[in-house]
């Protein structure tokens, strides 16, 4: 089954599709932050295997379509 996870972002240009990027989500399911390194896609379609990455921008605000996310790599807790 597939995972949930938000992030929050100034801008959608934050968030650089199909490349390698270094990002902090929430599971949505349990809402423990983590570090990441993971590939996104703005469509599912993109990326099938991936699982749904909510996004919302800095005053907390979502956008209206979720994103795709795969994530590589666990990172260590800090601020990025």
């Amino acid at each position: 089954m597939a995972k949930e996870y938000d992030t929050f972002v100034e801008t959608l240009a934050d968030l650089k599709e199909g490349e390698e990027i270094e990002l902090s989500i929430r599971n949505l399911e349990n809402y423990e932050a983590q570090n990441v390194k993971a590939i996104v896609y703005s469509s599912k379609e993109n990326l099938p295997d991936g699982d749904t990455l909510w996004i919302r921008f800095s005053r907390g605000v979502k956008h209206k379509e979720p994103w795709a996310i795969k994530i590589i790599e666990e990172l260590p807790f800090s601020i990025i």
